[in-house]
């Protein structure tokens, strides 16, 4: 199985394609921006073909995410 692509919610869209296009060697694309909406979205496309839709809202109430300890063993 192979995934196609995958997308996720950001706070901060520009820091988010700059670290993945930094970091990553992404291509971005020009985006997307739904005025009505708010929405906007970029798709950030790597070297082996797997894309990322990275996407914001800011009308999306970002909640608090408590921490979670992972013990393996």
């Amino acid at each position: 199985m192979r995934i196609e692509h995958i997308a996720m919610y950001v706070n901060d869209l520009e820091a988010a394609r700059d670290f993945f296009m930094k970091y990553f060697n992404a291509v971005s694309n020009y985006g997307y921006h739904n005025k009505t909406t708010d929405f906007q979205s970029y798709f950030l496309c790597f070297e082996d073909g797997a894309r990322l839709k990275i996407m914001n809202k800011p009308a999306i109430e970002d909640m608090e995410k408590p921490f979670a300890a992972i013990l393996t063993g």
